[in-house]
C-alpha cells in the first residue's frame, strides 16, 4: 500500500490522476483527461460516480465509476462494455484505490503501475 501520511478522504469532490491520460476510443478519437468531479446524486454499487472535466473542444463524456469489482473509466456508467480504463479494487471511494490501473489501447489492456488518483481542490 502507498504510505502517504497527508492523505485523507477527498471532500472537495475533485480528483486528479497523477499523470495526464490519453484515452483511446474505438472510433480512433483520443482525448486527454486528468481531472474528475463528483457527479452528485449518482452512485453505482454504493460508490460515487465522477465525470471527467474534458477539454472544451470535446463533446466526449467520460465517467469514473465502480462496476463488477472494478473502478472503471468509460463513456457509459450503466454498461461494462464502455470501459477503456479499469482497476480491480473494492475501495468505497476512488481516492482509496490501491490496485494497478490498466488502460485499453488497440483492444489490448496495458498495465500502468504508476497511475494514482489524488484529491484536488483542497490544500
Amino acid at each position: 500500500m502507498d504510505d502517504d501520511p497527508g492523505f485523507r478522504r477527498c471532500d472537495s469532490g475533485l480528483l486528479s490522476f497523477n499523470d495526464e491520460l490519453t484515452l483511446h476510443f474505438d472510433n480512433g478519437r483520443t482525448v486527454n483527461i486528468t481531472r474528475y468531479e463528483q457527479f452528485y446524486g449518482r452512485y453505482t454499487n454504493y460508490r460515487p460516480i465522477y465525470k471527467a472535466l474534458v477539454p472544451s473542444s470535446s463533446s466526449v463524456k467520460v465517467y469514473l465509476y465502480h462496476a463488477d469489482g472494478s473502478w472503471r473509466l468509460g463513456q457509459d456508467y450503466t454498461t461494462l462494455t464502455s470501459a477503456f480504463g479499469r482497476v480491480s479494487d473494492m475501495a468505497l471511494r476512488p481516492e482509496f484505490v490501491t490496485g494497478v490501473w490498466q488502460l485499453r489501447r488497440g483492444g489490448v489492456w496495458h498495465r500502468n503501475d504508476n497511475l494514482k488518483l489524488r484529491c484536488s481542490g483542497m490544500h
